[in-house]
């Protein structure tokens, strides 16, 4: 196969979540560009509709599900409607995701917090994760990407404590490991990405302020923080062939931090 080509998504129908904005917007326009159809599920269907209109503006095919990762039933719903859809599912990129709305310590935190970043952090994967493997165990085919972070392999107290994020994180890399090993056999691809500091609206509390970003910025080598437009390459990556003998492996990108 020639080397670009490798890289092409041509024939494939991929389900992002979290697509209304950030990241998810990101990932979704990144794998329209590589040529799959693609699946937008968010909560915010505003957002949502505005990353699939942005799709079709550039002449490829989108969807909009509204989906909560954190209800099941929402999940199974998010599946079978791509399937029913566009006849099978290749690639599911479990990008959803929250953080607690300002850092506490965890002596601090009040168990509704923890129980709200888990439920989307970590049971969304899980849900999304289960349904598109009993599609994609049946073809013998499939590309997961999770979107874990550099604080699912380290830990953020020196800069700021989100102890419970960092926990679901955590859990999100070994569960791919995990799961690489499991359906590597089956002809299943599962990988994450570790984003470092992207400029997204994930953080949302008062805290995550220019103050903030001058901290990351002054802690990370690159000195700044990067776009979402800077994964969109390593989202291909791992959805495409060019990655079919990866599995249960965590790739970073991080500007260095984790290179300190």
């Amino acid at each position: 196969m020639h080397s670009f080509k490798m890289f092409e998504l041509d024939g494939k129908v991929a389900v992002v979540t979290g697509a209304a904005s950030g990241l998810g917007a990101a990932f979704a326009e990144a794998m329209a560009e590589a040529g799959a159809d693609v699946v937008c599920g968010d909560i915010d269907s505003k957002g949502m509709g505005k990353t699939v209109a942005e799709i079709k503006k550039k002449g490829y095919k989108a969807i909009a599900v509204k989906c909560d990762v954190s209800k099941e039933d929402d999940c199974v719903r998010l599946m079978q409607k791509t399937v029913k859809t566009f006849g099978h599912l290749d690639i599911l990129i479990n990008n959803a995701g929250i953080v607690e709305s300002e850092p506490k310590p965890l002596h601090e935190c009040a168990t509704d917090a923890w129980n709200s970043v888990l439920a989307v952090d970590l049971h969304g994967v899980f849900f999304c994760t289960r349904e598109a493997l009993k599609f994609m165990v049946k073809q013998k085919s499939g590309k997961i990407i999770n979107i874990a972070s550099i604080f699912g392999i380290t830990g953020s107290g020196h800069l700021f404590p989100v102890p419970v994020y960092n926990a679901a994180k955590g859990a999100v890399v070994n569960l791919t490991r995990e799961l690489g090993l499991e359906y590597a056999p089956l002809g299943i691809n599962v990988n994450a990405i570790c984003p470092g500091f992207f400029i997204t609206n994930i953080g949302g509390g008062k805290s995550y302020t220019t103050e903030f970003d001058r901290m990351v910025s002054d802690f990370t080598p690159m000195g700044r923080q990067a776009l979402p437009e800077e994964l969109k390459g390593t989202a291909i990556f791992l959805a495409s062939a060019a990655s079919d003998y990866m599995c249960g492996q965590m790739i970073v990108v991080d500007g260095g931090c984790t290179a300190k």
